[in-house]
């Protein structure tokens, strides 16, 4: 019992002192790749539409990432959550028992607070942190009923994640901290009903708004239920047909959930990527084209074949989720980009004409990392490619390089080419001494 106590008081405490050299530089390539997920989302549609009701809402001083105008702190979290995953591309925490995409709801509020008040780099990434930790705890304890009963885990979890970032850098004592827990908890929501639009992208803008706004609260006296997670009607009892409470606090300060991110390689559903890979690993060694393919049998998890079952896709947001369109992809580009998963690339008349080709296969001996993948071609030769663990996840992990390169594709265009590197190069040495705002200002300037 007190889990959200225990988890409050570690999330509150959490200093950059105690973190291991692997889990701060784990909290760097996760700002890297989270910046460049969300100045590629800076430009969508719903972006847009979420910046101009910030604007009739009232006038505002904070960054927003990629764009020239400001907002208010809280739009400003939910713009910025919105846009680094709009694109789905942003980081994936994908262990056996939950999926969370763990950035989208923590760093905005990070941005966000640092222009309230002055934090140093070691705070900025001690709180995100705290933030990641507690929610890929939550998504632990919840269970992977918690997704397939219908709930979106980001937007769920990313609630206690935002609160406990917020909770970190506002100081608040662990008492007060589960009070901003309760506050947070009580607002979690996410519906996977809404996967296909921008609703989809609101749930983390609106983790990481409400998570602010939780730990701002507590901050003023706002009072709340101090036992939100484990409580009889509280978050796992009420959104998890099966929990398992001690995932909470199993090996706190111990075992750092950060070390088992994973960062895409393409801007599209996870559960897509193991198939993308194969596809690609054959192209490279045998040397076909998509015109000499006759058919595609790609067999996968069951759930990720549930999750990416959308045959025809018509939107980018829906060919996102799509793996005969991610299949036709890997067939047809040399490097698949942004351009692929956009409503444009949904409708493609030569990717349209290719996923006709691509059957998936639910197989439950393969794992949500693996595929197997076999191309026919038209002369009837067959080959055969087995995916373990795509590349991004933890035991085939993208290189800072590769890292590097997936930022300045995105930030260039939008920052500069020589702003751009210089992000990156502060981003790799943000540490105890630098002024975090300085950072976030660096990211709204579009040239």
């Amino acid at each position: 019992m007190d889990e959200t106590r225990s988890l409050a008081a570690f999330a509150s405490a959490l200093a950059y002192e105690e973190l291991p050299e692997q889990v701060v530089h784990e909290a760097r390539r996760a700002l890297i790749d989270w910046l460049a997920c969300a100045l590629a989302g800076a430009s969508a549609t719903g972006t847009g539409a979420l910046v101009r009701v910030a604007a009739r809402v009232g006038p505002g001083t904070t960054t927003l990432i990629g764009r020239r105008e400001r907002a208010s702190a809280p739009f400003a979290a939910l713009v910025n959550g919105f846009a680094s995953h709009v694109e789905d591309y942003d980081d994936t925490f994908n262990p056996g028992g939950t999926t969370v995409h763990g950035s989208a709801p923590v760093w905005p509020v990070v941005f966000a607070a640092a222009e309230q008040a002055p934090i140093g780099g070691a705070r900025a990434l001690a709180a995100f942190v705290a933030g990641f930790e507690t929610e890929t705890r939550v998504g632990l304890a919840a269970g992977p009923e918690h997704y397939e009963a219908g709930w979106h885990v980001t937007g769920t979890t990313g609630h206690l994640g935002a609160a406990a970032a917020a909770a970190n850098l506002l100081g608040l004592a662990p008492d007060v901290t589960a009070q901003a827990f309760g506050t947070a908890g009580t607002q979690a929501a996410g519906l996977k009903n809404v996967y296909g639009t921008d609703g989809k992208a609101l749930h983390p803008g609106k983790a990481a708004m409400d998570g602010l706004l939780a730990g701002l609260a507590a901050a003023e006296g706002f009072t709340s239920s101090t036992d939100i997670l484990e409580g009889e009607r509280g978050f796992l009892a009420v959104l998890s047909p099966a929990p398992k409470p001690d995932r909470l606090t199993e090996d706190l300060h111990e075992t750092w959930h950060l070390l088992a991110n994973g960062y895409k390689a393409y801007p599209s559903g996870s559960l897509t990527h193991p198939t993308l890979d194969a596809i690609r690993t054959l192209r490279a060694r045998h040397g076909f084209t998509a015109e000499e393919v006759s058919e595609v049998e790609a067999r996968v998890h069951p759930y990720a074949a549930t999750v990416t079952g959308k045959v025809r896709p018509r939107t980018g947001l829906d060919a996102k989720f799509s793996l005969t369109h991610g299949a036709a992809v890997a067939l047809v580009a040399q490097r698949p980009g942004l351009e692929h998963f956009s409503d444009a690339g949904a409708t493609d008349p030569v990717l349209t004409q290719v996923r006709e080709r691509v059957t998936v296969v639910a197989d439950p001996t393969l794992t949500k990392r693996g595929a197997v993948v076999t191309v026919t071609t038209s002369d009837g030769q067959l080959f055969t490619e087995s995916v373990a663990d795509n590349r991004g996840t933890p035991d085939n992990p993208l290189p800072d390089d590769d890292l590097a390169a997936k930022f300045l594709d995105t930030a260039a265009p939008r920052l500069g080419a020589e702003p751009a590197r210089e992000l990156l190069d502060l981003c790799w040495r943000i540490g105890a001494d630098e002024d975090f705002a300085a950072l976030v200002r660096r990211t709204g300037a579009v040239s």
